[in-house]
């Protein structure tokens, strides 16, 4: 049987639509926070991670100059590539998360005087309200689901991933 991949493409491009409106995706703010639905990706991404190695600090700043010139270029470059973004545009991100006291430059455990990017306690819990804003918003919007159309819909979803995510038919797991 063939597919008309020109429906499957409009058929997805309305899913898109519907999808990202139904979830808020194009308002101005993620769940109603102080942060794009970028600035999130990049909070998520920091989250994630243990750490990111940012920079080698050169020894001939002091602790200020090095707080507001920090070399965010690895860290932004790993995380820009993660998310599909612009490198200088993660960067400008990461300063104002700095700014605003959410990430944090430590030295590394290599003892080789490296620098690790990670989250504050006040960008863990900022990641957390965000997390959980998202997990109310998502469960407000299943929860005129009965069980077994939320199981439908979780084995849907997985489905799509396997289909999508490129994992080999070999390996795609079975949905029953």
């Amino acid at each position: 049987m063939s597919t008309d991949r020109n429906a499957l493409v409009r058929n997805l491009r309305c899913f898109n639509r519907f999808y990202t409106g139904l979830i808020g995706l194009l308002d101005e703010t993620l769940t109603h926070s102080a942060y794009t639905l970028t600035e999130a990706r990049v909070l998520f991404e920091l989250g994630r991670r243990s750490g990111h190695i940012a920079a080698a600090p050169d020894g001939k700043t002091g602790f200020l100059a090095r707080a507001f010139q920090v070399d965010f270029a690895p860290a932004a470059s790993d995380v820009a590539r993660e998310l599909q973004l612009e490198p200088a545009y993660v960067t400008r991100i990461l300063r104002k998360f700095a700014a605003a006291g959410l990430t944090e430059m430590r030295v590394g455990p290599d003892a080789v005087g490296r620098r690790i990017l990670s989250l504050t306690a006040r960008g863990q819990a900022a990641l957390a309200a965000l997390q959980s804003a998202a997990d109310r918003d998502l469960a407000r919007l299943t929860s005129n689901l009965d069980d077994e159309e939320a199981a439908e819909l979780s084995n849907m979803l997985a489905r799509v991933r396997d289909l999508l995510g490129g994992v080999p038919a070999s390996e795609r797991r079975e949905i029953g």
